[in-house]
């Protein structure tokens, strides 16, 4: 659908990618009790109201809308089925309130998508320069404060503990899941700078957040990231050199950066290097699934005992608690197999297959002589593969400040092919006004299935961490984040 609104009725995009940049560095607890974890799932949570309030206000508002520029029909009909298939699950699930939390905020990230798409159409491309712009600005505020922690840890003489290095999450692997989404949108950003200071800031943050990806030495990134670069060059062939070249240098200028202040510097102090770095080889060949085996074992045993609908959305979560290794499987597929159903999961799978179809049938509308816009399709397909392969050892699609940023790219990918994409169909569609009741009936459902998931923990985080860790069951059990810090319920 192209939104042909005036500009003050268009969604707030940047806010939305303020509020994922900033999510990790709130100072202080939202909710009683409540860890950083806690804090950008609340964060999240404002972010998903607000894109449903936006969007009743503008079924209220307006009754027009060009459909067939954004919405392909083939990929709506295979996602209609995978969100209809996880709401049967979720009614038919052990908990439906944390089923349909679960579903309500990916249907809303769905939405938050769409609607940044339709302001990039509307906006145009110099929209999506300020969304970049905006991220590496969030991304220069994080490595300040980086800067000051590692001025902190090199102060106090000692040795660092490595969740000390890595400030604002719970978990520092929770870091590499934001860069995955974040770095190729950097990469993307040198690329769409005009020569000058803001290219040098550019290549500065992509270089610096490179820097930051090696300190925990995030495995998963790296191999998502190198599989996208790989997928861009195998795809897109020499229109995907200087994206490649991009990545590399800035991957270099990246690594030297981290050899300097956290390996160098160090030694000349008599202490170990900071981070992980100098240790992923030994610890690949030790633990090369990361303790990820139970994990996915426990996953395959529930998708062989609810093969059709799943346990329900979010329900590894109980079903996986006697692991105690995670709260999610740690692998996209199993997560989606074993809690929405493996016919919702064929869905899903048709329409990525579809959607990174619809993304390379965009070069066809690119003249040889656009180099930006190539540039940008190699960048687009680098993060979708790259989320897709570290969404398999990894949790980046539960974690709230990657789903954020995975919700923001989507939608500026999906804004940048419809902007290219020759409209099809002139005419509009008005809605009829039942149909415009109906949806926004069916937007403040979802506002209530979020508050109803949140309900009533968040009145006392600290409280349902102690209860749902069962520690009079467990020795020593860990926080595994889901919903909340707490994870288990």
């Amino acid at each position: 659908m192209v939104l042909r609104f005036p500009s003050v009725v268009l969604f707030p995009s940047i806010l939305v990618v303020f509020a994922a940049a900033i999510s990790p560095l709130w100072p202080f607890s939202i909710a009683d009790g409540g860890g950083f974890h806690d804090n950008q799932r609340i964060i999240e949570i404002s972010c998903l109201v607000l894109t449903a309030l936006f969007g009743a206000t503008l079924l209220i508002r307006f009754g027009r809308e060009d459909l067939r520029q954004i919405f392909d029909r083939r990929i709506t009909f295979f996602l209609f089925w995978f969100f209809l298939l996880g709401l049967a699950s979720s009614v038919f699930a052990y908990s439906p309130r944390h089923a349909l939390f679960e579903w309500a905020g990916f249907l809303l990230l769905l939405t938050m998508s769409a609607l940044i798409a339709s302001e990039i159409r509307a906006k145009g491309q110099a929209w999506l320069d300020k969304i970049l712009l905006f991220c590496g600005l969030g991304a220069a505020v994080y490595i300040v404060i980086e800067a000051v922690v590692y001025i902190v840890a090199i102060n106090a003489g000692g040795q660092p503990s490595n969740s000390f290095l890595i400030y604002g999450f719970d978990n520092y692997r929770f870091l590499n899941h934001v860069q995955t989404v974040t770095l190729p949108l950097l990469g993307l950003l040198i690329c769409r700078s005009a020569n000058g200071k803001q290219k040098i800031f550019a290549w500065g943050v992509a270089s610096a957040w490179w820097a930051l990806l090696f300190v925990p030495a995030g495995r998963g990134t790296l191999l998502g990231l190198a599989a996208g670069v790989c997928a861009a060059w195998f795809c897109l062939r020499g229109d995907a050199k200087p994206w490649c070249r991009v990545m590399l240098w800035s991957g270099l200028a990246g690594l030297g950066i981290y050899v300097l202040f956290y390996v160098l510097i160090p030694l000349s102090l008599g202490l170990h290097p900071f981070g992980f770095l100098s240790s992923v080889i030994e610890r690949t060949i030790e633990n090369p699934d990361s303790s990820r085996w139970s994990l996915w074992v426990r996953a395959w045993q529930i998708t062989l005992a609810h093969p059709w609908l799943g346990a329900g959305p979010l329900h590894f979560a109980h079903f996986g608690r006697d692991v105690q290794l995670g709260a999610h499987p740690h692998n996209w597929v199993l997560q989606i197999a074993c809690e929405w159903g493996i016919p919702a999961l064929l869905a899903l799978v048709a329409a990525i297959v579809l959607g990174f179809k619809k993304l390379l049938a965009a070069r066809q509308y690119l003249l040889p002589t656009d180099v930006r816009n190539h540039l940008t399709l190699a960048a687009w397909l680098t993060t979708g593969v790259a989320i897709l392969v570290d969404g398999l050892v990894s949790g980046l699609i539960v974690m709230p400040t990657s789903q954020l940023w995975i919700a923001v790219y989507i939608g500026c990918c999906w804004g940048w092919v419809a902007s290219l994409t020759p409209s099809q169909h002139d005419s509009t569609l008005r809605l009829p006004m039942a149909v415009r009741f109906s949806g926004l009936a069916g937007l403040v459902m979802l506002i209530y299935f979020l508050g109803n998931g949140m309900w009533p923990e968040i009145r006392n985080l600290s409280l349902h961490e102690e209860q749902n860790l069962q520690k009079e069951r467990y020795a020593h059990p860990v926080p595994r984040p889901r919903i909340w810090r707490a994870g288990y319920f």
